[in-house]
C-alpha cells in the first residue's frame, strides 16, 4: 500500500514537470510541439523492477525500455522498439543497437528453465524489426531486419544471422558463421573483413545517435537518489525499523 501510494506522488511530480516543459517550449516558440502531450515515458519502471541505463545510451522517445533491463555504454534503442524486463533480467552491452521496431523480451521462467534472461552482448547490431526472447547473444554480432531469435537460442560471437531468419528454441549459431532461413542453417563461413566490419559498423551507428540525442531535451540523474531513497525508507517502513 504505502508503495503505491508513493508511486502515485511521484506521479504526480513528473506530470508537473511535463506540464511545465510545454510552458517552456512556447516561450521559446517551437510550434512543432505545439500539440497534446504525449505520456508514453521512454524508460520506466514496473512497479518494484526498475531499468538501469547508462546516461550516454540513446533511448529514442517512442521507444519502451520496462522493468529490469540494464543497457551499458553508449548503446541505442531506436524509435518503436520495445525492451520488456517483466518476466525476468534483459542484459544489453555497450555499441550496441536495437533497430526500429524490434521487440527484445523475456517468457516466464519454469521449473525446467529457471534462466529465461535475454543476454546480449558488447557491439551488437540488432536489425529493424527483430524479435530475440530469453536468448543469447554474444558480442561482435549481427541479428538481421525481421529475425526471430527464440528461447534458449545462442548466437556466437561474430556470427550473422540473415534478415527475416528464424532461430529456432535451444539452436546455435557457431561464431563467426552466417546463419540464414526458417529454420536457420549454415551458409557460409564469414570472411575476416566482415568480421571487422561489425565494431565499426557499431560503432558508427552510437555517433548517429549522438545527433539524434542532441533533439531531444537533455534529463538529470537526479531523481534515481530521490526514488533510492524513496525505496529506503520503504523498506524501513515495512520492516518496521522507522
Amino acid at each position: 500500500m504505502i508503495r503505491r501510494v508513493l508511486y502515485e506522488v511521484g506521479r504526480a511530480f513528473r506530470e508537473t514537470g511535463q506540464q511545465l516543459d510545454r510552458v517552456g517550449l512556447r516561450v521559446v516558440d517551437k510550434p512543432i510541439f505545439k500539440e497534446p502531450f504525449s505520456r508514453h515515458r521512454a524508460v520506466f519502471n514496473l512497479f518494484d523492477k526498475h531499468p538501469t541505463v547508462e546516461p550516454n545510451v540513446f533511448v529514442a522517445p517512442n521507444a519502451s525500455v520496462v522493468g529490469r533491463v540494464t543497457i551499458l555504454h553508449k548503446s541505442t534503442v531506436w524509435y518503436n522498439a520495445v525492451i520488456r524486463g517483466d518476466f525476468n533480467d534483459v542484459e544489453i552491452g555497450g555499441f550496441t543497437s536495437i533497430g526500429e521496431g524490434a521487440v527484445v523480451n523475456t517468457s516466464k521462467s519454469e521449473e525446467r528453465t529457471p534462466d529465461n534472461a535475454t543476454r546480449i552482448g558488447d557491439y551488437v547490431t540488432v536489425g529493424a524489426g527483430a524479435v530475440l526472447q530469453s536468448c543469447t547473444v554474444e558480442s561482435h554480432a549481427v541479428i538481421g531486419a525481421g529475425a526471430v531469435v527464440m528461447d534458449g537460442a545462442i548466437v556466437e560471437n561474430h556470427s550473422h544471422v540473415g534478415p527475416g531468419s528464424v532461430v529456432h528454441p535451444d539452436q546455435r549459431v557457431p561464431s563467426g558463421q552466417l546463419w540464414a532461413g526458417n529454420p536457420a542453417k549454415f551458409v557460409r563461413n564469414l570472411t575476416p573483413e566482415e568480421k571487422a566490419s561489425f565494431e565499426i559498423e557499431a560503432e558508427a551507428v552510437a555517433e548517429t545517435a549522438e545527433e539524434h540525442a542532441d533533439v531531444f531535451l537533455e534529463h538529470g540523474a537526479a531523481y534515481l537518489e530521490a526514488e533510492s531513497r524513496y525505496a529506503s525508507v520503504v523498506d524501513k517502513l515495512e520492516s518496521g525499523d522507522a
